[in-house]
C-alpha cells in the first residue's frame, strides 16, 4: 500500500483554495496569522527560563559587581526591589552563587567602601598600634553585621563594639558591651529566638563580651534586648505569644469534642490559660539507712571508783556534820557506735512557661443542646483539658439561644454569589461556544457556496450535433471541431477522434477514462463560452 501522492496533496490543497472566495481567504489568513502569532508568544512563554533570587538586599556597590560579573560571564538576570534583589535563570542558581564567590562577591561593601576583614588588606607597615586596634574592631564589627544580616527577616545591621583597653596593673577592667541595630524586612518581624540568636551570635564573637551586656533594637526604635538580659517588648510578645497559643490549642482541642456532640457552629470554646515564667531550682538531700546496718565505728569508756568511808549523809536545809567512814565503790560503763549512711540528693529545675491555671468557657446553643446534660459536658471537658481544681481551674457551661439572622443572611448572600457566578460562567461559555459555531457555519457555508460556484454552475448553451449511427471519420470530428475553433489539445480528445465519436466509443471512453473526458468538456464549455 502506498501513501499519498505529495504532488496530488498539494495540486488538491491549490484547488481547494482557489475556490475560495474573497473574504474567505480574508478569513483564513487571518485565522492563520492569529494562530502564529498565539504560537509564537506560547513557545516564547514556554522557553523563558523561571527566575530565582541570587542575592537579596544588596547594596549599591554590591549590585553593580554582581551585574556586571554576570555580563562579562554572558548571564542574563533580572533586577527587583529597586535593584537590592538580583535574579537569574533558576537552574543557574547554585552554579553562579559558587562562581561568584571565587571573585569574592558579594563584597559586603557599603557605597565601594571595604568592610568587614577586607579592611585588614590595606593596612601599612608604618601603622600604629591605635590605628591597628581600631582596624581591626572596624573590621569585627563588619562581619558581625554581616552575620546578623543573614538572619532571615534582617535586611541590614550594623554593629557597635566598646572594647575598653587592658591594663595589667588593673584587676577590675570595664567589661566589653555592644549594641546592634537591625532593619527588618518590609511586613517582617523578629522573634525572640531570633533576638536570642543576634545576642548569642555577637556575645560569642567577642572576648569576654558576656549576653546580658548586648542591647538589640530595630530600625523603629523598639528595644529588642536591653542589658541585663531583660527582654523588651519583644520578650514580652513572646511570652503572651506562648499564652496564647496554648490557649488556642486547648481550646482548638475541645472545640472539636462539642462539634461531635451538638454539632459545627452550634457551640463555641474560649480558655483562657495562666502561664507561670518563673524559673526555680529546687535542692534535696535525703539520708538513707544501709540495710543491713553496717558499724564505721565503734568507741567504749569505762570509768570505776574504790575507796573507805561512808558517803555523805544528813538533812536537806539543816547544819550537818558529816565524817568520812565506812567503804564506797564506783563503776560507769559508756558504749557509742556510729552506723552507714546513705545520701540522696536532687535538684529539680522548673521551666518557665508551666501552666499556672485553666479557665474554660463553653457556649452551647440551647436549640441543639436541648436534651444535652451540662454536667456531663462539664466533666467531659475537665477531663479531655486536664484541669485542676485544686490549683484553680475552673469550667463553665452555659446553654443559651443563639442569634442566627447574621449567619442566614450571609449564606443567602453567598448562595447568590455563587448562583451569580456559575450563570456568568454558563453565559461566557454560550457566548464562546456560540461564537465558534457562527465561524465554523460561516465557514462551511462559505466553502460550500465556493464548490457550487466552481463547479456546479450550469454551462452556457451550445450547439448540438447528431451524432450519426455509423462511425464518423476521423476527418469529420476534425472538420467539426475546426468549424467550431476549438483546437484538440488533449489526449482524450486526440483518443476521442482517434476511436470515432459514435455513441459506443463515447461511452466506452467516458468509462474508462472519466476524469479525462470531464477535463475535456469543461475545456470546450468555457472555451465556447469566450
Amino acid at each position: 500500500m502506498t501513501g499519498p501522492d505529495p504532488k496530488a496533496l498539494l495540486a488538491r490543497g491549490g484547488r481547494v483554495v482557489s475556490d475560495l472566495t474573497g473574504g474567505q481567504k480574508m478569513v483564513a489568513l487571518v485565522a492563520a496569522l492569529a494562530v502564529a502569532v498565539g504560537g509564537f508568544f506560547f513557545v516564547r512563554w514556554v522557553s523563558t527560563p523561571a527566575y530565582a533570587p541570587l542575592f537579596t538586599g544588596l547594596s549599591a556597590a554590591d549590585a553593580g559587581a554582581v551585574t556586571s560579573a554576570l555580563s562579562d560571564a554572558g548571564e542574563p538576570y533580572q533586577l527587583s526591589d529597586g535593584g537590592q534583589t538580583v535574579l537569574v535563570p533558576q537552574a543557574d542558581v547554585y552554579q553562579q552563587r559558587i562562581a561568584l564567590a571565587g571573585q569574592g562577591l558579594p563584597a559586603g561593601g557599603g557605597d565601594g567602601e571595604a568592610s568587614g576583614y577586607s579592611l585588614l588588606d590595606n593596612q601599612s607597615m608604618t601603622s600604629s598600634d591605635f590605628q591597628q586596634k581600631v582596624t581591626y574592631q572596624r573590621a569585627l564589627e563588619g562581619e558581625l553585621a554581616k552575620t546578623v544580616g543573614a538572619i532571615d527577616g534582617v535586611q541590614s545591621a550594623v554593629v557597635h563594639l566598646a572594647v575598653p583597653q587592658e591594663d595589667v596593673f588593673t584587676s577590675d577592667a570595664a567589661k566589653p558591651t555592644a549594641s546592634v541595630l537591625v532593619k527588618t524586612a518590609p511586613g517582617k518581624t523578629l522573634s525572640q529566638q531570633a533576638v536570642t540568636s543576634v545576642v548569642n551570635l555577637v556575645s560569642g564573637s567577642v572576648p569576654k563580651l558576656a549576653a546580658e551586656d548586648v542591647t538589640v533594637s530595630d530600625a523603629s526604635g523598639q528595644v529588642l534586648s536591653a542589658p541585663g538580659g531583660t527582654a523588651g517588648a519583644a520578650g514580652a510578645d513572646a511570652r503572651q505569644s506562648q499564652q496564647r497559643a496554648v490557649s488556642d490549642a486547648t481550646a482548638a482541642k475541645l472545640q472539636a469534642m462539642v462539634d461531635k456532640l451538638v454539632g459545627p457552629g452550634k457551640a463555641v470554646v474560649t480558655v483562657d490559660a495562666t502561664l507561670n515564667f518563673d524559673a526555680q531550682t529546687t535542692d534535696k538531700q535525703t539520708y538513707i539507712p544501709m540495710t543491713p546496718a553496717t558499724t564505721t565505728q565503734s568507741q567504749t569508756s569505762t570509768e570505776t571508783y574504790t575507796g573507805t568511808g561512808g558517803g555523805a549523809g544528813g538533812v536537806l536545809g539543816t547544819t550537818t556534820t558529816t565524817t568520812p567512814g565506812g567503804n564506797g565503790s564506783y563503776s560507769k560503763t559508756e558504749t557509742s557506735q556510729t552506723n552507714a549512711l546513705g545520701t540522696l540528693k536532687e535538684t529539680a529545675t522548673s521551666t518557665p512557661g508551666k501552666v499556672e491555671r485553666l479557665s474554660v468557657a463553653v457556649l452551647l446553643d440551647s436549640a441543639a443542646a436541648a436534651s444535652i446534660n451540662s454536667a456531663d459536658v462539664s466533666r467531659l471537658v475537665t477531663a479531655a483539658a486536664g484541669l485542676d481544681p485544686k490549683r484553680g481551674d475552673v469550667v463553665e457551661v452555659t446553654a443559651l439561644p443563639f442569634d442566627t439572622s447574621a449567619a442566614t443572611s450571609a449564606k443567602k448572600e453567598l448562595d447568590a454569589a455563587a448562583a451569580d457566578a456559575k450563570q456568568q460562567n454558563m453565559m461566557d461559555l454560550a457566548k464562546t461556544g456560540g461564537l465558534a459555531l457562527l465561524v465554523l457555519v460561516a465557514l462551511v457555508f462559505g466553502f460550500l457556496r465556493s464548490r457550487r460556484r466552481g463547479g456546479g454552475a450550469e454551462p452556457e448553451p451550445v450547439d448540438y450535433y447528431r451524432v450519426p449511427d455509423a462511425p464518423a471519420p476521423a476527418d469529420a470530428v476534425l472538420e467539426m471541431s475546426e468549424a467550431r475553433g476549438l483546437p484538440m489539445r488533449d489526449p482524450a480528445e486526440t483518443q476521442l477522434v482517434g476511436a470515432g465519436v459514435g455513441p459506443g466509443a463515447v461511452e466506452t471512453l467516458a468509462r474508462e477514462n472519466p476524469d479525462d473526458v470531464a477535463r475535456l468538456l469543461r475545456g470546450w464549455i468555457s472555451e465556447g463560452a469566450q
